[in-house]
């Protein structure tokens, strides 16, 4: 026990000459170092004379009053910095945990993906890590990026995008959008619904903005000269998935809403042509929780995905019929008359609304859009 607790003592003691050293060489004097490290001058002076003692070389020579490192101090530092920073980070660590006792994951994701994959998700890595706060912020794709850069989010869920200093990218999935309808509507018992079956629909889609995805939506159904009208818009996916259940209209969505939706009525069928988007998940440089607890959320991430883009699938060849959901009552869905060319090509292009259009503005904040910057 006693040879214990020398060791340990002595350890110590080199750690402080290594800090008197790095404080000696960060503020060029043997003073401001022994004020940065809060101890007399002598003593810096003598862990100085004690650490060049330990090494075996002389790490300053005194030119007048000034102190000048030599050649192997120099050398020296490089090695002794490199391993202050990793102590830095170390501090910073212990900081956080500090603040936060229980361990936090933090999540940043697109509110599709927040709603659709994360919950199953969550539950299973709850039950490997039950002593593992997982945060979750719906965010759009630049503020996603943002956070998992800055290292405000451990994990990102966005869409692909331009790579970026400081993030880590890996695929998560090529997900197809998909074809969502009442469940009564005439469309229901086809398995494949093509663009031009939605000839004369009420579509409901996102607020005008520019937007990939939109713009492809868009361009499928100008190419195919399909008309249809769109007096519902929002920006979130839930309200959309909600419009239609209600019996407001079609949408061409994203899928991993899907599931629940199908649970509540709506039907879901494969849209072709195809328009598809390859999602990915964002890690960041910056320290954060162990490492392998990272690993191990997006190992579940991409099972969950897999696993709910299969059931997407299967859902597309499934009967459709009005089960639990809240448009059950038999009305008939909205189908206005189809509209001339230009006046199509107009709202496409984010024209006016005419009077009795419906729009559903339901965040003011873009944080939560359905496709404006990506959101899906």
């Amino acid at each position: 026990m006693i040879l214990l607790i020398i060791r340990q003592y002595y350890e110590a003691m080199q750690m402080r000459q290594i800090e008197a050293f790095r404080a000696v060489m960060l503020s060029g004097g043997i003073t401001a170092a022994a004020a940065m490290l809060h101890i007399s001058q002598p003593s810096v002076s003598r862990l100085i004379s004690d650490l060049e003692r330990a090494i075996g070389f002389q790490l300053f020579e005194r030119h007048g009053r000034r102190l000048m490192p030599t050649r192997r101090a120099e050398t020296f530092f490089d090695a002794v910095r490199q391993s202050f920073t990793g102590l830095d980070l170390l501090e910073q660590t212990a900081r956080r945990i500090r603040a936060h006792p229980v361990e936090t994951l933090r999540v940043a994701a697109l509110p599709a993906l927040a709603g659709g994959v994360l919950p199953q998700a969550i539950a299973l890595f709850h039950d490997r890590f039950p002593d593992i706060k997982v945060t979750v912020e719906a965010q759009n794709q630049r503020a996603i990026e943002d956070r998992v850069f800055l290292g405000q989010a451990d994990l990102g869920l966005g869409v692909q995008a331009q790579p970026k200093q400081g993030i880590r990218t890996a695929t998560l999935a090529k997900a197809e959008y998909v074809c969502v309808l009442p469940a009564d509507h005439r469309l229901a018992s086809r398995p494949l619904i093509h663009v031009s079956d939605l000839e004369g629909e009420s579509l409901i889609g996102p607020m005008h903005e520019a937007d990939a995805i939109w713009d492809a939506i868009d361009r499928t159904f100008l190419s195919e000269e399909v008309s249809v009208t769109r007096f519902v818009e929002t920006q979130l996916s839930y309200p959309a998935y909600c419009f239609v259940e209600a019996g407001l209209g079609v949408m061409v969505a994203e899928p991993f809403s899907a599931p629940l939706f199908r649970r509540l009525g709506v039907c879901v069928r494969r849209f072709r042509p195809t328009i598809s988007l390859n999602f990915t998940v964002m890690e960041s440089d910056n320290i954060g929780p162990t490492p392998g607890v990272v690993e191990s959320f997006r190992d579940i991430v991409h099972k969950v995905t897999a696993e709910l883009l299969a059931d997407v699938e299967r859902l597309t060849l499934e009967p459709c019929d009005s089960g639990d959901g809240f448009h059950g009552g038999g009305r008939e869905p909205v189908r206005q008359q189809p509209m001339d060319p230009e006046r199509s090509q107009q709202i496409g292009a984010g024209g006016h609304q005419e009077q009795g259009e419906i729009t559903s503005s339901v965040a003011e904040d873009p944080a939560g859009r359905l496709q404006h910057q990506h959101t899906a």
